[in-house]
């Protein structure tokens, strides 16, 4: 009897399953780069806007600022209504800009072009809105009343990341 050894296969290809990655260029590694850091900045953005949530939560929870704002007897109410009313003069001119002039007069031009002194009356209106509520809180905290103001108002534009925009 002779023993003859059969050669087995040889296999020229990979087993099934095994995936090859292509080699990248310097455009693929750049790409990717960019893909990494925008991801990684968008994740950091979410992160301490989130953070600010958290904190504006805190102190809004904490000064139970409804109740003092609208209940409290310490507040100087003129003040109070003041800001109340140059809030809801921003209110007016940025749905004026934002939802008036784009879908109901349906104008494509830009708003420093259309209306250039919207933006500069909603500073000023912004900025009196600050100091008068500023004022009208102070006898309630004193010297605590920009710093809880600030921070709430960080909390509410913060906010605006977690709402789903379809656009």
């Amino acid at each position: 009897r002779c023993l003859l050894r059969v050669p087995t296969t040889i296999r020229t290809m990979a087993p099934l399953g095994t995936k090859y990655q292509r080699v990248p260029t310097d455009e693929e590694e750049k790409r990717n780069k960019k893909r990494r850091s925008e991801a990684a900045e968008l994740v950091s953005t979410k992160v301490q806007a989130f953070a600010w949530l958290v904190v504006g939560g805190f102190v809004f929870y904490q000064t139970d600022l409804p109740k003092a704002i609208f209940q409290d007897p310490k507040v100087h109410r003129l003040w109070v209504d003041v800001a109340a009313a140059c809030f809801a003069i921003n209110c007016v001119l940025c749905f004026y800009l934002t939802v008036w002039i784009p879908y109901v007069l349906k104008l494509d031009v830009e708003w420093n072009a259309y209306c250039p002194r919207v933006i500069p009356t909603m500073t000023a209106v912004a900025l009196l809105c600050g100091v008068a509520l500023i004022r009208g809180l102070w006898p309630l905290w004193g010297l605590l009343t920009p710093l809880i103001l600030a921070i709430t108002f960080m909390a509410c534009v913060m906010s605006l990341h977690f709402i789903p925009w379809p656009f």
